[in-house]
């Protein structure tokens, strides 16, 4: 079976955070289960352009991708335009990532003309924030009168069960499927421990003789992802406990400079970094070496760095507005209103509970390995 994956962007793509790497981990499982991976895409990493041959197909990891070349960035690529129609011709799976990007319309179109098999991932398109948030109206349009015409031609992919109520309310016969973003389990496990001194020193070249606790989050620097409340949270917290440390990685998406103003009038300097974008490896070290994993965001279709700290057996303070409905029930964390008190309140709680590390692997181990997503998404290519 040969799947043509349509994505705006593909890895090493990585300023888009975490669906760049969920996608590129699913076709990497898909294709050592032996489904033909073909991805189609195009050259842009955010404001630039990946420094990587275009319009060919190039062999990585038994995954064949194809990036085509865009005039304009982020907006349009005569390259994919003339070349999507044979990508599409030769795949029995249309497999289409997003849903506000040209190459979804162009996708879309071609493959209901050649009447494919559809699944669109709409990664959190369909939620309240971001159908109210920046150029409202013509999403509406878009929907209206891009995918309303074709809805019923597609299987929809929900990253959670918010996700698929999402789905629903604006699509009501939609045929949708829940199949989470997972997490390479494996690739967590066995990290170099340091001090939470040493890991603070390696980051923000600022050497402190004890740190308490260390609290790490991490995604973009957007507004959606609430590290304001976070960074007020702490300063709250920190007053009970002058030696923790707050950790915040992430490449900025139009908040750094506003963040760093918010943590200079507090005067937490001292306390809480930004420490921008981190590699695999980097990642992989301030997760398992820190206490805890936070994150206030508005809104996650998954959260695939909540199933990567999980992996790490780190318990986590985390908004309500998560799909992660399951994470006090399971005795991973807690979850809490995205309001600084509820978030202090919260900070303070979790410092005094006792959290098995061994028992939150097991869970995310179980629930989410790429193991288990990737066999749910064969049934679902097989079967409707």
């Amino acid at each position: 079976m040969r799947i043509c994956l349509v994505s705006a962007s593909f890895y090493p793509a990585t300023f888009y955070g975490g669906p760049i790497s969920a996608t590129w981990d699913l076709s990497k499982k898909l294709a050592e289960k032996g489904v033909e991976v073909y991805v189609s895409t195009t050259n842009a990493n955010g404001d630039k352009k990946l420094d990587i041959p275009v319009n060919q197909f190039i062999k990585k990891e038994n995954i064949f991708i194809k990036y085509y070349n865009e005039q304009i960035i982020n907006k349009f690529s005569l390259a994919f335009l003339l070349g999507i129609w044979s990508d599409i011709k030769k795949s029995d799976v249309v497999y289409i990532q997003y849903l506000f990007h040209y190459t979804v319309l162009i996708s879309l179109l071609f493959s209901v003309i050649q009447n494919k098999k559809i699944i669109i991932c709409p990664r959190g398109s369909f939620s309240n924030f971001t159908l109210s948030n920046k150029l409202s109206f013509f999403k509406s349009i878009w929907l209206f009168v891009f995918i309303q015409p074709f809805y019923k031609k597609v299987i929809w992919q929900a990253s959670s069960y918010l996700e698929e109520v999402d789905i629903l309310r604006r699509l009501p016969k939609a045929k949708v499927e829940i199949i989470n973003d997972g997490v390479d389990f494996s690739s967590f496990q066995n990290a170099e421990q340091i001090s939470r001194e040493n890991l603070v020193e390696k980051f923000t070249e600022k050497s402190f003789q004890e740190v308490s606790r260390l609290f790490l989050s991490m995604g973009r620097l957007h507004k959606i992802k609430r590290f304001d409340v976070l960074i007020d949270a702490f300063g709250l917290y920190q007053k009970e406990d002058e030696n923790a440390k707050l950790i915040i990685a992430g490449g900025d998406d139009g908040e750094e400079k506003n963040l760093k103003s918010q943590i200079k009038n507090l005067e937490l300097e001292s306390s809480i970094f930004l420490i921008g974008k981190v590699d695999f490896d980097e990642k992989k070290l301030v997760l398992n070496n820190c206490d805890y994993f936070t994150l206030a965001s508005e809104f996650e279709s998954f959260g695939i760095v909540i199933a990567e700290a999980l992996s790490c057996g780190k318990a986590i303070v985390l908004s309500n507005k998560t799909p992660w409905k399951d994470l006090e029930k399971n005795n991973c964390g807690i979850l809490a209103e995205n309001k600084k008190e509820i978030f202090y309140s919260a900070f303070l709680s979790v410092v005094k509970q006792n959290f098995d590390e061994n028992q939150i692997r097991n869970y995310v181990k179980s629930n989410y390995d790429w193991e288990e997503i990737v066999k749910r998404f064969i049934r679902i290519i097989k079967n409707n």
